[in-house]
């Protein structure tokens, strides 16, 4: 696209170099251009994208993100693959030349503030005094630039004139925000080191924290129904309804309470696991994905209410729909009438269960009870084997407890167990206990390839137990690429290898280039260090000087893995 994008008068010097994830969450922000300290604001109204890499250090996604330039000088590069970078190098480069990144807010989102980890380098060698070479983070439609570092000032300080680190975004200046690499100047004049190739302007974004305004309110679109809402309600009932999020970032959570206690408190649809939460903000307190629409904004609802743990008589329902902007509304509040005389929980003979809404415990005759899964349609789609990408290999998991005798089972342990696919021995992620509806709801963290399996019970196991729910996910690795071009036919790669746990020894990066149509393998083997990170300078042959090639990084499947690869890239020999 044609940049038609002014630059911004100069900002203010930089504060001294600050620190990265770690401060943020102490809640210290940096804020440039005369913004003043972050100020944390409520979560209601507010969330969170995260791009290119999450809190836990795991790969994120890039959306939102697009590319612009004038022109793209020789030697140039520009690209919205994580990590980012929008890089002018060669020559000539003449004065007007602008080219960058940009991050659209999705829409119904407004730009409310967060932090981006960047490098920033406006250094050059240029003989030419009528021209600068100019790297800029900006929100240009409020007027406001966040920083800049620039070789015609010391702002940046000298003698490299760039900057590395966390910079906080002002608040609530809405629209988009801009990373520009440019060469500024009187017309005519050229941003080149004497002739030569190099680089001059770069601005390189490792990942982005973007608050985000969203008063969009939630709603249910159609009319409630359900056996709760028949008179009277017995046994195990329900209510059901299409919970909506117009405009906003999606329905997130929904609460169905009697007389103030929960009965259902839960995510209704993961939406494929994008609609989970990979952490939360701790300046503002809102929520952060990875997605720009990370949960549905129409979900159909069917939520079963267990009646025998309320008292007969008129009790008082409400539901309560929230968005993942922490908007929330009171989408139902009335009166419903419950009687259990002759409910089908009177079947159950002698003392067992005790009392309505007690663990079901064992039975008489000492055995242990055995447990009915029925699952939420979301965790049904997973049908018993799913593949994914590590960063989304985080599987939410939910559904409603059952006794063989039919009768909800609320106050059930219910555990979350995860065994290698290699073979390995199972260990337990993580468990809950099922509530007054004997709904639960556990979510396995990121992994690699392996069996997840639920079980039912506070001595059961995945080997013991006779109920059990298992899945098997397989798992491929991410990997990211970084190109560079450095003088006297060098290139520079380096990444990272998203996967947990990388094993023992740690896996190998290999280098690839394509030529004739194919990929063939270049330069060293690379083992990863301990975070996953790899780096390699090649030397090509002079003789290709000036010719482009496409480059990708890969790494062999294991048995915790599939095989992996980067997005491919481009780069010239300089």
């Amino acid at each position: 696209m044609t940049c038609v994008l002014p630059l911004l008068p100069r900002a203010r010097a930089l504060p001294s170099a600050v620190a990265r994830r770690a401060v943020l969450a102490a809640g210290v922000l940096v804020v440039l251009a005369g913004a003043g300290v972050f100020t944390p604001s409520a979560y209601a109204g507010q969330w969170m994208q995260v791009s290119c890499q999450n809190p836990d250090g795991s790969a994120s996604t890039n959306q939102g993100w697009s590319t612009f330039d004038t022109s793209i000088p020789n030697y140039s590069q520009l690209t919205d693959t994580c990590p980012m970078q929008a890089l002018i190098a060669g020559s000539p480069v003449y004065t007007g030349t602008t080219m960058g990144l940009q991050y659209t807010p999705p829409a119904g989102s407004s730009l409310a503030g967060g932090a981006v980890d960047a490098f920033l380098d406006g250094s050059s060698d240029s003989l030419d005094a009528g021209a600068n070479g100019l790297a800029q983070i900006a929100t240009p439609t409020s007027g406001s630039v966040v920083t800049e570092c620039s070789s015609g000032t010391a702002e940046c300080g000298e003698p490299s004139y760039s900057f590395s680190g966390v910079i906080g975004l002002p608040s609530n200046q809405g629209g988009n925000l801009y990373l520009i690499a440019a060469c500024t100047g009187t017309t005519g004049y050229t941003c080149d080191e004497n002739g030569g190739a190099g680089g001059w302007a770069s601005v390189d974004l490792y990942w982005a924290d973007l608050l985000l305004d969203n008063s969009s309110v939630p709603a249910a679109s159609t009319p409630f129904s359900g056996s709760v809402l028949q008179t009277p309600a017995h046994g195990t009932a329900d209510v059901s309804f299409t919970a909506t999020d117009p405009g906003g970032p999606g329905v997130y959570k929904v609460i169905v309470a009697i007389d103030g206690t929960a009965v259902y408190d839960a995510t209704p649809n993961t939406n494929g696991g994008d609609c989970h939460a990979v952490g939360t903000d701790p300046g503002s307190g809102a929520l952060m994905f990875d997605y720009a629409q990370p949960c549905l904004q129409a979900e159909s609802v069917d939520v079963p209410i267990n009646t025998t743990a309320f008292t007969d008589g008129t009790h008082q329902l409400k539901v309560v729909v929230e968005d993942a902007a922490g908007n929330e509304a009171t989408v139902l509040n009335q009166q419903v009438t419950i009687a259990n005389a002759t409910s089908p929980s009177a079947l159950l003979s002698g003392s067992w269960p005790a009392s309505p809404g007690t663990n079901p415990g064992t039975p008489p005759g000492g055995s242990a009870p055995v447990y009915t899964f029925g699952l939420d349609s979301a965790t049904s789609a997973l049908g018993k084997s799913v593949s994914r990408a590590y960063k989304k290999s985080a599987v939410a998991l939910s559904g409603v407890l059952d006794t063989q005798a039919g009768v909800l089972a609320p106050g059930v342990a219910v555990s979350l167990w995860a065994s290698p696919a290699n073979g390995g021995a199972y260990a337990q992620v993580a468990s809950t206990t099922t509530d007054g509806a004997g709904r639960w709801s556990l979510t396995a963290p990121k992994g690699s390839s392996r069996t997840l399996s639920v079980v039912a019970g506070s001595g059961a196991s995945p080997t013991s137990s006779a109920s059990v729910v298992s899945l098997n996910e397989t798992v491929s690795p991410t990997l990211s690429l970084k190109v560079a071009s450095l003088p006297n036919a060098r290139l520079s790669f380096s990444g990272k290898l998203g996967i947990s746990p990388l094993g023992s020894p740690r896996p190998i990066v290999v280098m690839q280039s394509r030529v004739d149509g194919h990929w063939q393998n270049f330069g060293s083997s690379l083992r990863v260090s301990a975070t996953g990170a790899y780096h390699l300078v090649w030397a090509a042959s002079p003789m290709l000087a000036g010719r482009s090639f496409a480059f990708r990084a890969t790494t062999a499947a294991t048995s915790l893995w599939l095989a992996g690869s980067s997005p491919a890239h481009s780069a010239v020999v300089q």
